[in-house]
């Protein structure tokens, strides 16, 4: 059975400390997306956090340094003294939930944001596949590759 969508929604007061980035914040019951852009537009970041109430991890991606996906630490609450959530090591990225249930409820974003994202998220499981080969393209003898052929169509 096919989830009804729950979608993004903005959550419209968020604090500005840097007035040369301006950052967002979209929730549902599933996602917090935390977005931040220059003022023209530019992409700077992004913290996508997915299944918030259970298990939270996050896929993180910064214009400095890259794509990396990690789960959140709470902390112990049983000292009595509250913790910050930190963001901690998370292995793998679950692409096979997150990446339809993100296509499904990012309906509601503006199309370059929604884009980019799915885009990063992309390239993210593109590049752990590479490492995981440890590849970057196949490698054929010569007599595997294909031969072009003056009827054979141009790919």
């Amino acid at each position: 059975m096919q989830r009804r969508p729950d979608p993004l929604r903005e959550v419209l007061i968020v604090e500005q400390r840097d007035p040369s980035l301006k950052r967002r914040w979209f929730e549902n019951d599933y996602f917090d997306l935390f977005t931040w852009q220059e003022t023209a537009g530019a992409m700077v970041r992004f913290e996508l956090y997915y299944d918030v109430e259970r298990n939270e991890r996050a896929l993180v991606w910064s214009r400095s340094g890259g794509t990396y996906h990690d789960g959140v630490d709470h902390g112990d609450a049983t000292s009595g003294h509250p913790q910050a959530p930190i963001l901690v090591a998370d292995g793998k990225f679950d692409s096979g939930t997150v990446v339809p249930r993100f296509e499904r409820d990012s309906a509601t974003l503006p199309p370059e944001l929604r884009d980019f994202i799915l885009a990063k998220m992309r390239a993210h499981l593109l590049a752990q596949y590479r490492l995981k080969v440890g590849r970057d393209r196949v490698r054929r003898e010569e007599w595997q590759k294909r031969r072009k052929t003056k009827d054979a169509p141009e790919n």
